[in-house]
């Protein structure tokens, strides 16, 4: 059995309702190949649209630029429970770019780079650089140039697409300017620019689509051949992996070829229905799906700990790009959800919560970790006190005499603990919860948070 009819025979318990009225030999491989396709090819297309708008955007940035993403851009593609950050989509195909590093920086960056198939293949920051290294170049997969004078780390991508996100944690308005100022100072440069070759830009060809919204709800409402042709224009010059090329081979029935334009031409009459109702109960599973994916589920908190190396687990894959590729590399960030309290009821903004860390319950980090409140539009709470969340590099924070750390979660502050207080807001609110540069026990999986309790 190929890998393509395993997935397929795995993803279709959950919908049948359509794969039952297909009887024609043709037209059900045409929905098997249609089904998994459309699940593989979900990052890829929603990337595409990803980077369209962050480049027509003129509040952000062209190739090869870094833009500062801060929590007032209300996106729903954009993760900021840091508050701020920035991103540059980069094209490796004409030149290596050389990434400037912040200098005589005291405080904790990383710079998480992620391929064209949303898999996370470099992650570097204040940590690793140990060396002290002022730059570092990125190259595609093909150069063979010679490396800059002075230049040590080389960080090869697999695509020549790609994307990197530099993150800083910001707690409270006074710590903006400064991490504002470190992720300003990462600056990228192109080696072998060349202003006569065509930009990543005036190389791909996408349809004009009649509807408008975020990345992924412009991709949930594609027809078939717009999604299929946005599908081969990253398919048209980034390469795939070795467990990657048989699977996609059985997409060539629905005019899908690698390093080609989509060929709708090719697609035979008789399988459009096929396609189509495979198209159509692929899109009903990712709505379904994809706001459940995730590996842990722990007193409350959810978390995952294969973010950006998801491999062949393309249902992932697919429900990360549809919760705006929201993903980071676990053994440099861990992140953990919830929205519950210990009594598996909503955080409401009109009661009072505490979370409690024991001293043998703190997380392993050989950085930091900080707690987030988030409104229900999944943006950070800027709030007048313009305390954002706390963490352990919290001034002033207050432990018990057993050692352990108790974080108050309400309205107005608790007297005395006025430290150990974040703000929420009034209505229903998550928290997220980050340790970055974890430890084993964490970035395994076995640590979790404990369950929020309810201050009577």
């Amino acid at each position: 059995m190929t890998k393509t009819s395993s997935l397929f025979l795995i993803l279709i318990t959950i919908y049948v309702s359509g794969y039952a009225q297909i009887t024609n030999k043709n037209e059900l491989e045409a929905y098997k190949s249609a089904y998994n396709a459309y699940v593989w090819g979900f990052p890829l297309v929603t990337l595409s649209l990803t980077i369209d708008e962050f480049v027509q955007n003129p509040e952000r940035a062209k190739f090869n630029n870094f833009a500062i993403i801060s929590s007032n851009i209300k996106q729903k593609t954009i993760s900021n429970e840091d508050i701020i950050y920035s991103k540059a989509f980069l094209d490796l195909k004409e030149s290596p770019l050389l990434i400037t590093l912040p200098l005589n920086n005291l405080k904790y960056y990383s710079l998480t780079f992620t391929d064209a198939y949303s898999s996370i293949f470099e992650v570097f920051g204040s940590i690793k650089n140990i060396s002290k290294e002022k730059a570092i170049l990125i190259v595609g997969p093909d150069w063979k140039g010679e490396i800059p004078k002075g230049i040590k780390k080389i960080i090869k991508s697999p695509t020549n697409l790609a994307w990197v996100e530099g993150k800083v944690s910001v707690l409270d308005k006074l710590e903006m300017i400064e991490s504002k100022k470190l992720l300003e100072s990462i600056k990228i440069t192109e080696i072998d620019k060349n202003e006569s070759k065509k930009t990543w830009t005036e190389r791909h060809t996408f349809p004009k689509l009649k509807t408008t919204g975020n990345p992924a709800e412009l991709a949930l409402a594609m027809d078939w051949k717009s999604y299929f042709a946005f599908m081969s224009q990253i398919l048209k010059e980034n390469q795939l992996q070795e467990y990657q090329k048989k699977y996609v081979l059985d997409f060539e029935d629905l005019g899908i070829f690698v390093g080609k334009d989509f060929e709708d031409a090719k697609v035979s009459n008789k399988k459009q229905k096929g396609i189509k109702q495979g198209f159509a109960d692929a899109t009903e599973l990712l709505k379904t799906e994809a706001p459940r994916q995730e590996d842990y589920n722990k007193n409350g908190w959810s978390y995952n700990v294969g973010e950006g190396k998801w491999g062949n687990k393309y249902t992932k894959s697919a429900a990360s790009a549809f919760n705006g590729f929201n993903q980071t590399a676990s053994e440099e960030t861990m992140k953990y959800k919830t929205s519950i309290d210990i009594n598996k009821e909503k955080l409401e903004g009109n009661k009072k919560y505490k979370l409690t860390l024991k001293k043998t319950q703190l997380p392993q980090t050989k950085a930091f970790w900080t707690l987030n409140v988030l409104q229900s539009d999944k943006q950070v709470f800027e709030n007048p006190k313009g305390k954002y969340g706390i963490g352990n590099k919290s001034k002033g924070l207050k432990y018990n005499k057993d050692g352990s750390l108790t974080i108050y979660l309400q309205a107005e502050p608790p007297k005395g603990f006025e430290t150990n207080w974040v703000p929420t807001p009034s209505q229903n609110f998550e928290l997220v919860l980050k340790v970055f540069a974890p430890g084993e026990l964490v970035y395994s999986g076995e640590w979790a948070p404990p369950a929020i309790e309810i201050v009577k």
